[in-house]
C-alpha cells in the first residue's frame, strides 16, 4: 500500500469505519438473509422458489438495483475490509480470550467469504462471462430457475459434485459466521450495545440468527444437489450444443 493511500485512509479513518460498518449490514446483510431464504423455498416447493425468483427478476429496473444496493457495496465492504486486514493483527493465539478469536475469525471468514462470492457470481449470476449459460435467457428458453440452479449444483460444475458442494458449505458457514458476528461489532461501533451483559446478549442472538441462515443455507444445498432430475437439460445455448443432465455424470447421490 502506497504512502500517499495510507495517509489518505489514515484522515478518513472514522468516516470509511463507519460506511464500512453499516455497509456490512444494510445492504449486503439484508441481500445475504433474503438470499438465503429465498433458496431454501427449494427445500419446501421447487414452485414457490421459481415464483419468487422470478417475481424478483421482474422488479423495475434490476439492473441498476443489483449495481447500486448490492455489488458497489460489496465492492467498497471487501476493498476496506481487506485494508483492515493488512494494517489489523490479531492476538488470539497470546490470550486465548473469545473476543480475540471472535477477531481473528472474523478475519479469516472475510477471505473465505470473498473468494467464495466470486466464484459464487462467476458460476451462477456471470457464468456468460465464462462460457456458461446466460441466467436469464436460459429460463427465457423454458428451463425453470429450480431446473437451472439445480443443474448448475449437479452438472455444470468445475469439479465433482461433492468437491462443489464442500466448497459452498466452507463459503456459506464462513459468510454467515462474518455477517453474524459482524452484527456485535456494528452494535459496539455504533453505540447500541453498552456494557458487557448487553453485548453478550447481541451476540447470543447473532449466533442464533446465524444458526437459522445456515439451516436455511444447508436446506437449499440438499434440495438442489441430493435430488437431481434425471432427464433435466439444459437448453441450447446460442452457438453451442445442449447439455445433458444425468446422476451418473458426476451427480450428487
Amino acid at each position: 500500500m502506497t504512502t500517499a493511500v495510507e495517509a489518505w485512509l489514515r484522515r478518513n479513518h472514522f468516516l470509511l469505519r463507519r460506511l464500512h460498518s453499516l455497509s456490512g449490514m444494510i445492504p449486503i446483510g439484508a441481500f445475504l438473509v433474503v438470499h438465503l431464504y429465498t433458496n431454501s423455498l427449494a427445500a419446501w416447493d421447487a414452485h414457490a422458489f421459481d415464483k419468487h425468483v422470478r417475481e424478483i427478476h421482474e422488479i423495475p429496473y434490476l439492473p441498476l438495483i443489483e449495481l447500486l444496493l448490492i455489488f458497489l457495496p460489496i465492492a467498497f465492504h471487501a476493498a476496506y475490509g481487506v485494508a483492515i486486514a493488512m494494517q489489523g493483527r490479531s492476538n488470539a493465539a497470546q490470550y486465548w480470550w473469545l473476543d480475540n478469536w471472535r477477531y481473528t475469525l472474523q478475519r479469516v471468514t472475510a477471505w473465505i467469504a470473498l473468494l467464495f462470492l466470486v466464484l459464487h457470481l462467476l458460476h451462477f449470476r456471470f457464468a456468460h462471462w465464462i462460457g456458461g449459460p446466460e441466467y436469464q435467457a436460459t429460463i427465457a428458453r423454458g428451463m425453470t430457475p429450480f431446473d437451472l440452479t439445480q443443474w448448475g449444483f449437479v452438472d455444470g460444475t468445475p469439479v465433482a459434485a461433492w468437491l462443489w458442494v464442500t466448497l459452498y458449505s466452507v463459503g456459506l458457514a464462513a459468510s454467515v459466521f462474518h455477517f453474524c458476528n459482524g452484527i456485535s461489532t456494528f452494535c459496539i461501533t455504533w453505540g447500541i450495545t453498552v456494557g458487557d451483559r448487553a453485548r453478550r446478549r447481541v451476540f447470543a442472538a447473532s449466533m442464533l440468527l446465524g444458526a437459522v441462515l445456515l439451516a436455511w443455507g444447508f436446506a437449499s444445498l440438499y434440495a438442489l444437489t441430493a435430488r437431481p432430475k434425471p432427464d433435466l437439460r439444459l437448453p441450447p445455448q446460442p452457438d453451442a450444443r445442449p447439455v445433458a443432465l444425468s446422476p451418473a455424470d458426476g451427480g450428487a447421490s
